[in-house]
């Protein structure tokens, strides 16, 4: 019986799809957010009274949190993908060297 599931590992592909993770997290639109952010702030500072200007501070707020670490995570991920992709290509030459197969 054989798998449906193929477990077989490019390196060349993995590597090229962790560029492209840290080459978006890069590219995230920082300056929208901090706009949409700002915005959003000055809003709160023209709300009535209550609970209204507290909570729309606080979101704005969380947004920039949010922001900043998706931004960190997505690009440790594309960045560890790219290690992988190496440890991967590293490992492959080792055995066909090991086996002369190159």
């Amino acid at each position: 019986m054989t798998s449906p599931i193929d477990a077989t590992v490019r390196p060349g592909v993995l590597a090229r799809h962790g560029a492209d993770v840290a080459a978006a997290a890069l590219a995230a639109p920082a300056s929208a957010l901090a706009a949409a952010t700002a915005a959003l702030a000055a809003a709160a500072r023209n709300l009535p009274g209550g609970r209204a200007t507290a909570a729309a501070i606080a979101l704005a707020g969380r947004w920039e949190v949010a922001a900043g670490l998706w931004t960190a995570d997505a690009l440790a991920h594309g960045e560890a993908l790219g290690a992988a992709a190496a440890d991967y290509a590293e490992g492959d030459d080792a055995v066909a060297t090991a086996f002369g197969a190159r």
